[in-house]
């Protein structure tokens, strides 16, 4: 399975979320940069999606339904 590439200005939001230093148009050249800002930004998606899920959860065993 191949995972298609993220577009710059994703890559840009990593590098800023990730408080990377230098300058990202030079940096982004260099393919292990590139694989390293794609992968991280996959992590933060699934983590964000998983904290969304339970956080859905939570609020449905608080309601009391339990049924899935």
């Amino acid at each position: 399975m191949e995972k298609t590439s993220l577009p710059p200005h994703l890559l840009r939001i990593e590098w800023q979320l990730l408080h990377m230093v230098g300058s990202f148009d030079s940096a982004i050249q260099k393919p292990e940069v590139r694989r390293t800002l794609e992968s991280s930004a996959r992590a933060r998606e699934a983590r964000e999606q998983k904290r969304a899920s339970e956080r859905g959860d939570i609020k449905r065993r608080a309601g009391g339904d339990y049924d899935d």
